[in-house]
């Protein structure tokens, strides 16, 4: 009887397990964008598995990334990402320790202009011209201090590519996954047409948690601890192979 009881008790544990909500982008494949009506990407899978392996569920909800930020600095939802701990947000936001990922920033060019014929063209020469940025995104702290560079916003990524095809913009800032799959997936506007000329800066990114909620500091404290316990289990390196070449 004694048994019994304890099993049933674990059980009421286990089926009670914490469940919080976290924002992600909603159209930045492959790490965080609505597809078939529900949130999928790297990021999504692996801040799922970490939470998961510290006993918390997550449920997302998708915004494009300035909202996230907008909804989180608010206090109006918990978490945001995929974020740079850079000048920009660090002093409005709460951050773990272990990065999700790291991944690079790609400077790209149209292949017909002068600017693709610029060999390594970093963010110290960025501000002779006119560079296409997402809104909302953050660049690394270099840039974002730079003031003499000017910006041209897109809404999202897609848009951004189509302004520099149109001469809106000299580059385009891109993170270079998220570049390779929409040129894959839009062969028509950008086959041959745009071409990665540099890399602004490679950098690890995050969830960024509100200051105003008094949960934060623990919600990133467990996401440390379940970042940690997949690296160490093989669980983030299977993700890995699983979103090496994700399908479009």
């Amino acid at each position: 009887m004694a048994l019994l009881y304890c099993l049933a008790s674990l059980c009421c544990i286990v089926s009670h397990a914490e469940t919080i909500t976290l924002v992600g982008e909603d159209s930045w494949y492959p790490y965080s964008a609505i597809k078939d009506g529900q949130n999928r990407g790297f990021a999504v899978d692996v801040i799922r598995a970490a939470y998961a392996a510290v006993n918390i569920d997550v449920k997302f909800i998708a915004t494009p990334y300035s909202r996230c930020l907008m909804l989180v600095q608010s206090g109006q939802e918990l978490g945001c990402f995929d974020s740079l701990k850079d000048a920009k947000l660090e002093p409005d936001f709460i951050f773990h320790k272990e990065p999700i990922f790291k991944a690079s920033v790609g400077i790209y060019a149209r292949t017909d202009s002068p600017q693709s014929r610029v060999s390594k063209i970093n963010v110290l020469e960025l501000h002779k011209y006119i560079i296409g940025i997402t809104h909302g995104y953050t660049y690394g702290t270099a840039f974002e201090k730079d003031t003499r560079i000017v910006r041209e916003s897109a809404p999202n990524d897609l848009s951004n590519l189509r302004k520099l095809i149109l001469a809106r913009s000299d580059y385009s800032l891109i993170y270079t996954r998220v570049a390779d799959y929409l040129t894959s997936t839009h062969p028509e506007e950008f086959k041959g047409a745009v071409q990665q000329v540099g890399i602004l800066v490679e950098d690890n990114l995050y969830v960024s948690f509100s200051k105003r909620r008094p949960e934060s500091a623990r919600y990133a404290n467990a996401l440390d601890q379940g970042l940690r316990q997949i690296k160490a289990n093989g669980v983030y390196a299977t993700i890995e192979k699983k979103w090496a070449r994700p399908e479009p």
